[in-house]
C-alpha cells in the first residue's frame, strides 16, 4: 500500500545558523511506518515555507563546517546600501534563494539514505524566529 503523509514541525531559531533536523525527519518516517500499513521505501520532501530560511543537506561531523557555511554566505551576500527592501534583510532573502527551500531524500528500509557525514539542516538567516517546516513522507 502506498502512503503519503504531510507533517508540520515547529522550531525556535537563533539569529542565524544551521539546526540539525535529521532526527526529527527520521522519527517522522518511523512513526508513519508504525502507524500505517505501508512499505519502508520511498522518499521524503522537507520544505521550508519561509523566504529568509532554507533547507540543506551537509556535513554533520565537524561543527566548523556550519560556521564556515555561514561565514561564506555572509561574505557572498553582505548588506549593501543599494538594497531597497524596507526590512533590511535582503541578504537573508538572497541566502534563502541560493540555498533553496527544500530537499528530497530517499528512504530505504525505513531509514533516510544519507552519506556517512550528512545531516539535514534547517538554515536560519533572519532570526531569532518561530519557524515551521513540513515533511512529506511518501512510502510504498
Amino acid at each position: 500500500m502506498n502512503t503519503s503523509i504531510l507533517k508540520k514541525f515547529f522550531l525556535h531559531t537563533p539569529r542565524e545558523g544551521f539546526i540539525n533536523i535529521t532526527r526529527i525527519v527520521q522519527q517522522a518516517v518511523i512513526t508513519v511506518i508504525q502507524e500505517n500499513e505501508t512499505g519502508k521505501n520511498g522518499n521524503v520532501l522537507i520544505f521550508c515555507p519561509h523566504t529568509t530560511a532554507a533547507i540543506t543537506v551537509n556535513e554533520n561531523a565537524d561543527p566548523d563546517v556550519q560556521h564556515d557555511l555561514i561565514a561564506g554566505l555572509n561574505r557572498a551576500f553582505p548588506q549593501l546600501p543599494e538594497y531597497r527592501h524596507a526590512e533590511e534583510n535582503s541578504p537573508a532573502h538572497l541566502k534563502s534563494s541560493c540555498v533553496g527551500c527544500s530537499e528530497t531524500i530517499l528512504v530505504q528500509n525505513g531509514e533516510l539514505v544519507l552519506g556517512t557525514w550528512q545531516a539535514v539542516y534547517f538554515c536560519e538567516f533572519d532570526g531569532p524566529r518561530d519557524r515551521t517546516f513540513f515533511v512529506q513522507i511518501n512510502l510504498f
